[in-house]
């Protein structure tokens, strides 16, 4: 997630050094509160099925403190703010990428089940399949409604930030509210992109809208549409302070690290 959304301005060692330093000090810890019986988001009743916070949401806030420290790439922006576009060259290539990581979130979600005996793998592959489906659908329809170029890479990032906004829920939602999670979930994400680069955030891959906005959504997405109860009030107020502890957390613990980085070694490429 790191790699993508600082590409193309980044000293690779640095990013090597960063890349390890997020692996042993800044996802473990979350992963623990999130995913371990003794950590205190597990113990609240936190849902988070393959890492829509531990991992998506965590990645995204890396990403961000990296590109706060890193700067833009050269010619993003013009001097009174315009966004100049930087496209891909090979959009086969990115499709083929999308259809890539689709095929690989059914490993993805469906490994993080426990154990076959539950009976639920068939639910959360379908769950899976529908939210990115209906990412893509929701990143078309929002481009569409609202006068947008209707681009191809935009709706491939849709499905994947619908493939993002189910992950945390994908064992705890109906097949309806997954649909519904993956197309709220699409439309957000052409939107989120969109507000960075008017913030002057240089996202080389738009990979906080997907992993962020996507991640972020899904953790809220099963407070509200879990099948155990609907919009139960409890369960809402722990999936958003999980929300809040993944950025509290991954956010500062980044910049810090980027940071000094920086000053050792140098963070950007000449």
């Amino acid at each position: 997630i790191v790699s993508g959304a600082v590409a193309e301005r980044m000293r690779y060692s640095a990013y090597l050094v960063f890349a390890a330093l997020m692996g042993l000090c800044i996802y473990p810890v979350y992963a623990h509160w999130a995913w371990n019986p003794g950590g205190w988001l597990q113990q609240m009743g936190f849902v988070d099925l393959a890492g829509g916070g531990a991992i998506h949401a965590v990645g995204a806030w890396c990403s961000l403190a990296g590109l706060v420290v890193l700067g833009p790439r050269l010619g993003r922006f013009g001097r009174n703010g315009e966004v100049r576009d930087i496209p891909g060259h090979n959009l086969p290539m990115v499709a083929l990428g999308g259809f890539i990581l689709w095929l690989g979130w059914f490993g993805f979600n469906g490994g993080s089940i426990v154990g076959l005996d539950k009976g639920n793998l068939g639910a959360v592959l379908l769950n899976t399949h529908l939210a990115a489906c209906a990412g893509a659908v929701g990143a078309l329809g929002f481009m569409r409604i609202t006068r947008r170029p209707v681009l191809m890479t935009a709706t491939v990032n849709g499905s994947l930030c619908g493939l993002a906004s189910i992950t945390a829920g994908a064992a705890s939602l109906s097949p309806a509210f997954a649909l519904l999670t993956g197309l709220v979930g699409g439309a957000l994400c052409i939107w989120g992109a969109e507000r960075l680069r008017t913030l002057r955030i240089d996202d080389a891959v738009d990979a906080i809208a997907v992993h962020g906005i996507g991640g972020v959504w899904g953790l809220f997405a099963v407070g509200l549409f879990h099948q155990a109860g609907l919009f139960d009030p409890q369960r809402i107020g722990v999936q958003l302070l999980g929300i809040t502890a993944s950025f509290l957390w991954a956010f500062p613990t980044a910049w810090l690290l980027f940071k000094g980085i920086d000053k050792l070694m140098v963070l950007r490429a000449p």
